[in-house]
């Protein structure tokens, strides 16, 4: 009889110890708020108003749009991009906090900063490459000088005192490779942001080097008078700039290109939906057309490209600057 009664209560008891379980156990992925249900910020250690906020913004209105979330973007200007590099780098891993940096002053910085406390590699999960410009030698709309010729006899004739200006790593790095080659000086001044210096240009400053977006725009509206990019071949939107290859300075290429990235420990299929969605933002044709305004072209990637640059860069732009003599701020 005992073992009947156990026979009648088994499929009872079984059920009991089942609901306990599921109880005790964690909510199965599907049931989970799927990631995102909150809002996304963006890192930018760069001010508002230039050419990487321009771009950033861009790429956060249309990740927004797919996303179904507000994407915003947190302008952490000063140290050459390290400010809002070091506070991603320092973020919950949960896919809400990313960083979109420029290359060199990313992988760079760790080599120009005494103050970079993250590392491209260690701290952060390659997301995809977004966009590609070149730097640009500019000077004032009213200076006499006309050409790089120009800016060297300009810089050798200022014995010493001639002085430029330039916000990020690239700027750096493409100013003393100039003066390496020519064996001339010229002191760097210190801005937060390009904006900044353009005022300057009438008077104080000798010439700046800034990004493509940046340096195109304030052509356009006469504030700027351009000279060469920094690139190894000419941008399509500035076809008659030479390049400094051509004008004798062989082998000089400085590209800026555009990554996105996620703080270490970020979810890989979160990382994988973000890839997919940038990826297909930058291969629209109104991406194209937005980005030639600026001087810039789409840079389609993925996860393995970005991390392939990392690598290569970080080791690249230390070697270049340890060969300029740039020392650690």
């Amino acid at each position: 009889m005992i073992h009947a009664f156990r026979a009648r209560c088994a499929p009872y008891v079984a059920g009991v110890a089942l609901a306990a379980l599921a109880a005790l156990s964690p909510a199965p992925a599907a049931a989970q708020s799927a990631w995102p249900n909150q809002n996304i910020r963006i890192m930018l250690g760069y001010a508002a108003g230039g050419g990487a906020d321009t771009i950033t913004r861009y790429y956060a209105n249309k990740l927004q749009e797919v996303a179904g979330q507000t994407v915003v973007v947190v302008n952490r200007p000063g140290a050459g991009g390290n400010i809002g590099a070091n506070q991603a780098a320092n973020a919950k891993p949960d896919g809400y906090t990313l960083l979109i940096a420029p290359n060199i002053a990313f992988f760079g910085n760790i080599h120009a900063y005494k103050d970079a406390t993250y590392h491209p590699i260690r701290d952060f999960e390659p997301i995809t490459t977004l966009a590609i410009l070149p730097f640009i030698y500019a000077v004032g709309p009213k200076s006499p000088i006309n050409s790089i010729p120009d800016l060297v006899a300009h810089i050798k004739a200022r014995d010493g005192k001639a002085t430029y200006g330039g916000t990020t790593t690239t700027a750096v790095l493409a100013a003393e490779l100039l003066l390496g080659h020519i064996k001339g000086k010229a002191t760097r001044v210190p801005y937060k942001s390009m904006g900044d210096s353009v005022a300057d240009l009438d008077g104080s400053l000798d010439f700046v080097i800034a990004d493509g977006t940046f340096a195109v725009g304030q052509a356009r509206s006469g504030r700027m008078k351009l000279l060469a990019v920094t690139t190894l071949q000419r941008s399509g939107v500035t076809p008659d700039l030479p390049t400094m290859d051509e004008l004798g300075y062989k082998g000089y290429d400085i590209p800026a290109s555009f990554g996105a990235f996620a703080p270490k420990g970020t979810p890989n299929e979160i990382v994988l939906k973000l890839e997919g969605w940038l990826n297909e933002i930058v291969r629209r044709p109104e991406t194209k057309a937005f980005l030639s305004n600026l001087a810039t072209d789409p840079y389609p990637g993925d996860q393995a490209l970005l991390r392939k640059i990392a690598v290569e860069e970080t080791k690249k732009w230390g070697d270049m600057m340890e060969a300029a003599g740039i020392e650690k701020q």
